[in-house]
Formats: C-alpha cells, structure tokens, sequence
C-alpha cells in the first residue's frame, strides 16, 4: 500500500509541475509563509496574516486555510472539508492573489500535502512547526512517518528562510535540528515562554500561536509595534475556541478540536475557568484513525461531567464502528454519558440542561459548513445551529 501511495506521489508532484505552469508559476516573487502542526495552523495563519496585514497593509495579504481563503480584502468561506487543497486550486487561488496584488501569502500545510507534493515548487521564506502530536495515522501508519512528513516542510523554505518551533515538543526539536544542518536559520520557542505573552484569543494553546506567530515575524524583521497590533487585531478565529454566550448566562464553546492532545488542552482551560458544570459534546470522522478515539473520549471525560457521543462526519464508516470506539474509552468513568446520534439533537439535550455557570464544548465542527454522511455532504454550520436551538429555548 505504500509503495502504491509513493508511486501516487509523483504523480501528484508532476501535477504540481503542471498546474504551477498552466497559472503562470503565480508563486514567484511573492513572499509565502507556511504553517504546519497537529494543532492550532488555522489560528496561527490567523494571526500571521494579521501582522502582515498591519505592515504592509490587508489587501497585499493572501492565505488559504482550512475555513477561509483570503484573496487581499476578499474573503471566501473553505467548503471544500481539505486543509491544503489540490494542487490546481492552490495555483489557481495563487494566480487570483497575484491578479489583485497579493505579494504576502500564508499556507496551512498538512502532512497530507507535503507527503504528496501537493505544494512542490512553492519557496516558504519562513516556515512555523507548532507540535505533532498523534494524528492521521490511518495514513502515515506510525508516529515516525507523521513527523517525517511534516518535516518536509522544511524542502520548501528557502536558504535564507527561518524555521520556528515548539522545542519541547521532541520531535518537532528533531525537525529543528535537522533544519539547522541545513543551515537554515532556526528559532525556537517553549509552552512555558509562550504563557507571557498577551493575545485576546482564550486558552494557553492560543498564547503558543501567538507566541509562534511573533517569533517568525520579528525574525523576519517585523517591528514590535506592528506585533503587537497584529496579534491584537485578532479577537477570534471562527470555530476555534468561538464563545457563544446564552441569554441564561451559561456558554457553548465550538472548537474543531479532533485529537486527545486538542481536546485535553481545550477540556483543561475550561475546566480552571468554569464555575459550574461542563457538557461534552464528542464525536470522531469515519474513515480516520481508529486508535485515537478511545483516547479522546478519556481526555474528554476527565475534565467534563457529562459527555454526549453524537455524529460528526461518519463518511462511509458505520456510525455504529465510530461510537464503540469512542465509548471504549469511557468505560471506567463513573462520569455520566450517553449517545446521542443526532448531532442536532445532542446539542439541544445540552442546551436544555445547562445553567447559569454552565459550559458546554461542542468539538470536531469547528467552522466548518457541512457534515458527510456516506458520500454526501449535508449543510451544518455549527454555530448556526447553536444559535437556533438557543433561540428556541427562550
């Protein structure tokens, strides 16, 4: 199966090849920056953008992540479900940010796409590795694979370019090092160093995407004035940690957490700040690594007092094959839990119950704007929905 995947890879890289010269190698001379990780690419290309934006102003900046693509003042809502899209679009998105004067991109680069050269080509002039914590294994199959293939982040960035990482997180240490034998320039950042640093965006997750953010563009040359008003412009980043508050006074927090790592970070913030009690709404896509699922469930109900397991993309796996998997991980918990296959419904059983100093995390949505059953993809934005059941309620 690898060797078929390998194979498959070229064939992606001659596309690349292809697209890159059908839109007029539309990369060149721009200034790109890429952003990979398990968590927190999607705020942190965010925040990027936004510095870029205060420096050389919003509509010389472009970026294409997993919610939205950025074409200067333009943006356009991802409705595609991919992070890094196919090689055609991202050239042809490429060739529309130059068309209206883009000369500052930022990228989310999945392991995905650096496995099969979705992006070959592209020269990053700075490169963000934020963790790699267990994810998509149903593809890479080991943990060594996985880090492997986001360190190929590291064939894009150019000689003179920069590589910032999380050094406690070993094997993104591992990527560093090997970037500095190749005499990239390399800077490095801790958790603990990021937890002093000042950002309207909730959580100790989003101080490490800021805190990453910064450290690539002052590496770059950015003054500290035009940081920090960068990092301030960003106030949220839709379904990443996005607050809705209840006329009743509890709150629902909608986050496109999707691995143990996230969901535990996320449960732990919440759980130091609630004064009441917090409803987890769980569910995992089909088709996706098996393993973790049990594993997100505990990190989950540790924190939560109630979980619910309900539908989030099952694709073409039996729901039945996800919620075993889930619930296996919520077998020794005296914690109460139940399944609630209707994401719909999930939501408003938990809306009902919950009270003033109540919160509820809603995770795996995100900002997204649908969910696959089989091979169909049905409307759903969660916020929306979050918004009509509260509605109703009152």
């Amino acid at each position: 199966m690898r060797a078929y995947q390998v194979l498959k890879n070229i064939y992606h890289l001659l596309q690349a090849e292809v697209w890159r010269a059908t839109y007029g190698w539309p990369d060149k001379n721009m200034t790109i920056i890429g952003v990979t990780g398990t968590n927190g690419k999607t705020t942190t290309c965010h925040l990027v953008a936004s510095i870029l934006a205060k420096h050389y102003g919003q509509e010389k900046v472009g970026m294409l992540t997993t919610i939205a693509f950025r074409f200067g003042k333009e943006e356009v809502v991802n409705k595609s479900k991919m992070t890094t899209l196919k090689s055609e679009l991202v050239f042809q998105y490429l060739k529309k940010m130059r068309r209206q004067g883009v000369q500052y991109v930022v990228l989310e680069m999945t392991s995905h796409a650096l496995d099969q050269n979705r992006l070959h080509g592209i020269k990053l002039a700075g490169a963000i590795i934020l963790n790699i914590a267990r994810e998509h294994l149903d593809y890479h199959k080991s943990m060594e694979a996985y880090a492997a293939a986001k360190q190929r982040i590291l064939e894009y960035v150019v000689a003179d370019g920069v590589v910032v990482g999380k050094s406690d997180d070993v094997l993104v240490e591992q990527i560093l090092k090997r970037a500095e034998k190749q005499n990239l320039k390399v800077e490095r950042f801790t958790s603990s160093e990021a937890q002093t640093v000042s950002t309207p965006l909730p959580g100790a997750v989003n101080k490490e995407n800021a805190l990453a953010a910064i450290t690539l563009m002052r590496a770059l040359g950015t003054s500290e004035e035009i940081l920090k008003a960068g990092i301030d412009a960003v106030k949220h980043v839709s379904g990443r940690m996005e607050v809705v508050k209840a006329p009743s006074g509890f709150e629902i927090i909608i986050d496109y957490a999707v691995t143990p790592d996230a969901l535990d970070r996320l449960y732990s913030d919440t759980r130091q700040k609630v004064r009441g009690k917090i409803y987890g709404v769980l569910g995992a896509c089909g088709l996706r690594d098996r393993g973790k699922r049990p594993d997100m469930a505990r990190a989950v109900v540790q924190y939560a007092d109630e979980v619910i397991i309900t539908n989030e993309d099952p694709w073409t796996e039996p729901p039945e094959q996800i919620f075993s998997d889930l619930e296996a991980g919520l077998k020794d918990t005296n914690k109460k839990w139940q399944r609630i296959p209707d994401r719909r419904q999930a939501l408003d059983y938990v809306i009902k119950k919950a009270q003033a100093g109540d919160i509820i995390i809603a995770t795996g949505k995100g900002a997204e704007r649908g969910m696959a059953f089989g091979k169909t993809i049905v409307p759903w934005h969660e916020r929306t929905v979050v918004e009509e059941l509260l509605k109703a309620r009152t």
